[in-house]
């Protein structure tokens, strides 16, 4: 799925609002959205700072949309951090079966 067109939408705004905000033409975000013209860096940049979302997820390469943590995320980390390893190993064998096979111990 082309994430600019997901993102677009998802904000209720049409390609020609998201033109004028990119000083673009319609149809270059419509090649944007069918991936028919390469996206330059400044206008990657500009379209992160539109939609709030990092220039990985926009492009695919994460879903998360922001590195950001929520305040409820920020605390349960801050717990893990704090937890022993039996309290951890009770949270990772809670937690198996939402995980995605690729996060393994990897560092976001």
């Amino acid at each position: 799925m082309n994430r600019i067109k997901e993102l677009r939408i998802n904000s209720n705004m049409k390609q020609a609002e998201l033109a004028a905000l990119l000083n673009c033409s319609r149809n270059a975000i419509s090649n944007y959205e069918t991936q028919t013209r390469d996206i330059d860096s400044v206008t990657i940049c500009r379209l992160c700072d539109i939609f709030g979302c990092t220039a990985d997820y926009l492009l695919g390469r994460s879903d998360l949309p922001t590195t950001e943590l929520t305040l409820e995320e920020s605390s349960l980390l801050l717990a893990w951090r704090r937890g022993d390893d039996r309290a951890r190993d009770m949270v990772r064998l809670a937690l198996e079966p939402f995980r995605e096979e690729s996060a393994g111990e990897t560092a976001i």
